[in-house]
């Protein structure tokens, strides 16, 4: 009798354990909202992080451009030769507009454009401009899908990207990296790159560089090639650039409207007057440019452009290509202590 009775205690006590122990494991039973179902099923991992979306956006509006041009050689230049060039190009207008690389299409005699959707079109070139190396093509079809675009993508260093394109020829393909520059690089005088450590390749050029969400921040151009000998030349992993959407969608709305790019120039070299004076300090002056017939000088130090202070090279660049050819700027200069003031007429950049 005992026997039994200690057996049927410990076998309560057991029970009162093992339901402390489940209802503590399990919060929806003292909710009194039963067993989950799932519990004893297999449970789904957490969400994975995927860029998917990102690349579905923008992925069909990533061509691939096939140039043919004819070239003659440097050892027999009665003899033509026709080189076929790969490239990428991104479409940014639903009628027909694709923007890419001029060094793509130079000197092409025919373009064929690859739709993501197996279309293959002829394509005519609308203009190029060499100095950002962009090119305009248009194709004339229809159910075109242009590329996601913001007015201002706001691209900050640090942003996840991606590159797409059609490196080597094997289809679409793409690569993810980060911003790992924006601001002067001293590649180009009249404009920054964006500078990625996506991997490019031979046909990227072109191609697009999106955002983690699938907008356009820039197109694709190269990455970086340093030389090591004299007849080598050796690319640099994780260095390469891009034309930034901004100037790129510029670019290719004046290319549009009148077949090219116009830009001002006066015909001299500067640089920063140093981090103790401000200023730009003129270098050097291009004999019978209008800065030369302004009165400019080499060692004249420009304070300001039309009242504008001269604070960076590359701002007063810019405010100068941008000014139409044939208007008057105003330069003030210090010479040698003494403040002048030079009128020139800018002409347009060739």
């Amino acid at each position: 009798m005992l026997k039994s009775l200690s057996f049927f205690l410990k076998s309560i006590l057991i029970g009162v354990i093992i339901s402390s122990v489940i209802l503590l494991l399990v919060p929806d039973l003292r909710k009194g909202s039963g067993l989950p179902l799932t519990l004893f099923t297999e449970q789904e991992s957490s969400k994975k992080l995927s860029l998917n979306p990102a690349v579905n956006a923008a992925g069909p509006a990533v061509v691939n451009i096939y140039s043919q041009s004819i070239e003659r050689s440097g050892y027999n230049r009665r003899q033509p030769i026709e080189r076929t060039s790969l490239g990428s190009g991104v479409i940014m207008t639903s009628n027909g507009y694709i923007l890419t690389c001029y060094h793509v299409i130079a000197n092409a005699k025919l373009i064929l454009v690859g739709l993501q959707d197996g279309r293959l079109e002829e394509a005519q070139i609308v203009g190029y401009d060499p100095i950002t190396d962009l090119a305009v093509l248009n194709v004339s079809v229809e159910n075109l899908h242009p590329i996601p675009q913001l007015d201002d993508p706001k691209t900050l260093v640090g942003d996840v990207v991606l590159a797409l394109g059609n490196p080597y020829n094997l289809g679409q393909t793409v690569t993810k990296g980060i911003v790992s520059r924006i601001s002067n690089n001293e590649l180009n005088n009249y404009f920054d790159y964006i500078q990625t450590d996506a991997a490019l390749n031979e046909g990227n050029s072109g191609g697009a560089l999106i955002d983690s969400e699938g907008f356009l921040i820039g197109i694709n151009n190269a990455n970086f090639k340093t030389r090591i000998s004299r007849s080598r030349v050796e690319s640099v992993d994780g260095v390469s650039f891009a034309v930034p959407y901004n100037l790129a969608k510029k670019v290719m709305g004046e290319i549009i409207a009148t077949g090219k790019v116009t830009r001002g120039a006066l015909g001299f070299v500067g640089q920063q007057a140093g981090l103790t004076s401000a200023g730009i300090l003129v270098t050097s002056v291009v004999k019978g440019s209008p800065a030369e017939l302004g009165g400019l000088q080499v060692s004249d130090l420009i304070l300001s452009v039309n009242n504008i202070p001269a604070i960076s090279i590359r701002d007063t660049l810019d405010y100068i290509a941008d000014t139409t050819p044939g208007n008057t700027v105003t330069f003030e200069v210090n010479r040698d202590g003494t403040m002048l003031k030079l009128d020139m007429i800018v002409a347009e950049l060739q």
